[in-house]
């Protein structure tokens, strides 16, 4: 474990396409968090709170940039 980080976010970005058009719904985010810390995700409705909950519960994959969990590349 590198210094009791337990999620590290790198300029993750989820785009979702539908034909030819492309919807940004997370852009850029890079966070960490550590081992034993409480954290609130906050913003206005379609900012992408629902999808960045999802790529962190490994349910969705970002389009682009990196997520560790407990140092693993996820």
């Amino acid at each position: 474990m590198n210094n009791g980080t337990l999620v590290r976010l790198l300029a993750v970005h989820k785009v979702y396409r539908t034909g030819e058009m492309e919807v940004p719904a997370v852009r850029g985010v890079s966070l960490e968090i550590k081992r034993g810390e409480f954290v609130a995700l906050m913003g206005a409705s379609g900012s992408g709170k629902s999808t960045l909950m999802n790529i962190l519960g490994c349910l969705d994959r970002p389009s682009s940039g990196q997520y560790f969990l407990d140092d693993a590349d996820v």
